[in-house]
C-alpha cells in the first residue's frame, strides 16, 4: 500500500517540475543562444551587449537569492513557483515589448527576479519538502532534464520566430508560463504533509553540528559552490576558445563542444544510479579530481590527436558530477527544513561567480593562453577538494545516512 502511495507522488513530483524547470532555463536562460541575433537590431544594441541580459539575469538571481530562500521557508516552495511563474510571464512580455536599451534591461532584471522565483533553488526546495534529503534523487532527475532544455527549445524557438518573428515568439513563451507552469505549480505539485514512512529517516539532520561547526560547514559548502560554479559557467561561454588554443580547428572544436553536454548528462545519470554508495562528498571529490585531471592534460600539452577528447570527456564527466555536487550538498550538512535558505545564500555568491567567470577565462584565454587558463581551473579544483577534505572531518561519518538517496 506504501508504495502505491509513495511512487505517484514522486512521478508527480518530478513531472511538474521537470516540465516547468525546462520550460523556465529553455525560454530565459537558453533564448538568447537562437534569438540575440534577432533582437539586437531591434533595440538598438550590439549582439555582444545584448547578452548581457545574461549577466543581468544572474546577478540579480544571486542578489535575491538570500530573499527567496528565506520566502520559501516561510510561505513554502509551491507558492514561491506561482509567483515565479507569474513574474516570468511579465518579464517576457516586458521582453517583446522592449524598444530600446532601457527597456530590453528592464525586462531582463525582471527575468531575473523570476528566474530566482522559478528557477532551480525553488524547485529543489519542492522536492526537499516533500521528500526530506532523499528529495536529492529527485533533484538529480530534474538536472537530467534541464540539462536538454536548450536542445529542445533552441529548434522550437528558431521555428516560431521563423514563422512569425522574435517578439511573438517572447510573447508565446510568456503564455508558457501562464499556462503551463503556473497551473502546474499552484494544482499539480503533491501535498508536503503525509509522508511515506520509508521517508522519516531521510528527514533527519544529516549531521549534528554545533554552531561553530555549521558555520565552518557553510563557509567550506560556500567555497565548493563557487569554484565550481565559476569554472562550469567561465568555461561554457570560453569553451570554443580554448579548444581553438590549445591547437583545434574551427571544425573540429564545434564538433568536440557538442560531445560536452550529452557526457555532462550522462555524469548525473551514473551520480543516481551509484550515489547511495557515496554521497554528496564523493560526488565533489570525484568531480574535483575529475575536472582537476583535465586542465592538467592541458598542462601537460603532450601531442597527440588523444588529448583533446581525453580533455572533453573528463572535463564533461566532472562538469556534469559538479552541477549535482553544488545542488546537494548542503543536504549533507543540514537538516532539509533549513535547505531553501542555506541553498539562498549560496546563490549570492555562486551567481556573482557565475556573472563575472566568462569574462575572466575568455580574457585569460586571450591575452595570457590556454596554460593560464588551465592553471585557473586546476587552482580553483584544488581549493574546492581541500574543502571537501575539510567537511569531511566535520563530521565522524563524512556521508551521512540521511543525506543517502537509495530509499525506496
Amino acid at each position: 500500500m506504501t508504495l502505491r502511495l509513495y511512487f505517484p507522488a514522486r512521478l508527480r513530483l518530478v513531472g511538474v517540475l521537470a516540465v516547468t524547470q525546462v520550460i523556465g532555463w529553455g525560454t530565459t536562460f537558453d533564448m538568447p543562444g537562437v534569438m540575440a541575433r534577432k533582437m539586437a537590431p531591434d533595440v538598438g544594441l550590439g549582439i555582444d551587449t545584448t547578452f548581457f541580459g545574461l549577466t543581468l539575469m544572474m546577478l540579480v538571481i544571486g542578489l535575491t537569492g538570500p530573499a527567496v530562500g528565506e520566502a520559501v521557508q516561510r510561505i513554502g516552495a509551491a507558492r514561491v513557483l506561482v509567483i515565479g511563474s507569474a513574474a516570468s510571464t511579465a518579464g517576457l512580455a516586458l521582453l517583446a515589448a522592449a524598444q530600446g536599451p532601457v527597456g530590453y534591461f528592464i525586462a531582463w532584471t525582471t527575468i531575473g527576479v523570476a528566474g530566482s522565483l522559478a528557477l532551480s533553488v525553488p524547485a529543489y526546495a519542492a522536492a526537499v519538502e516533500r521528500e526530506g534529503a532523499a528529495g536529492r534523487r529527485t533533484i538529480g532527475v530534474l538536472m537530467i532534464f534541464t540539462g536538454v532544455s536548450s536542445t529542445i527549445f533552441w529548434p522550437i524557438l528558431d521555428a516560431v520566430d521563423a514563422l512569425v518573428g522574435w517578439r511573438p515568439t517572447l510573447l508565446a513563451m510568456a503564455g508558457l508560463h501562464l499556462f503551463v507552469c503556473l497551473p502546474l505549480h499552484l494544482l499539480a505539485l503533491p501535498p508536503t504533509g503525509a509522508r511515506p514512512a520509508e521517508l522519516e529517516t531521510a528527514r533527519r539532520p544529516a549531521a549534528s553540528l554545533g554552531p561553530d561547526g555549521a558555520a565552518r560547514a557553510f563557509l567550506h559548502i560556500g567555497v565548493v559552490s563557487v569554484a565550481f560554479s565559476f569554472t562550469t559557467f567561465g568555461l561554457a561561454a570560453a569553451y570554443l576558445e580554448l579548444l581553438r588554443g590549445a591547437g583545434a580547428s574551427v571544425e573540429y572544436a564545434l564538433w568536440l563542444g557538442t560531445v560536452r553536454p550529452v557526457l555532462s548528462i550522462a555524469a548525473r545519470a551514473a551520480d543516481l544510479v551509484i550515489d547511495g554508495r557515496g554521497g554528496p562528498l564523493a560526488t565533489t571529490a570525484a568531480a574535483a579530481l575529475l575536472m582537476g585531471g583535465s586542465f592538467a592534460l592541458l598542462l601537460i600539452g603532450v601531442d597527440g590527436a588523444w588529448l583533446l577528447p581525453a580533455f572533453v570527456a573528463i572535463y564533461a564527466f566532472g562538469a556534469g558530477l559538479s552541477a549535482m555536487a553544488r545542488a546537494v550538498l548542503p543536504l549533507a550538512f543540514f537538516p532539509p527544513g533549513e535547505f531553501s535558505r542555506r541553498s539562498g545564500r549560496l546563490a549570492l555568491p555562486q551567481n556573482i561567480a557565475n556573472a563575472v567567470a566568462p569574462v575572466v577565462f575568455v580574457a585569460i584565454i586571450h591575452h595570457a593562453g590556454v596554460a593560464a587558463a588551465a592553471l585557473l581551473g586546476l587552482a580553483l579544483m584544488a581549493a574546492a577538494l581541500a574543502s571537501a577534505a575539510l567537511l569531511a572531518k566535520l563530521v565522524r561519518t563524512p556521508f551521512p545516512p540521511s543525506a543517502r538517496t537509495d530509499t525506496p
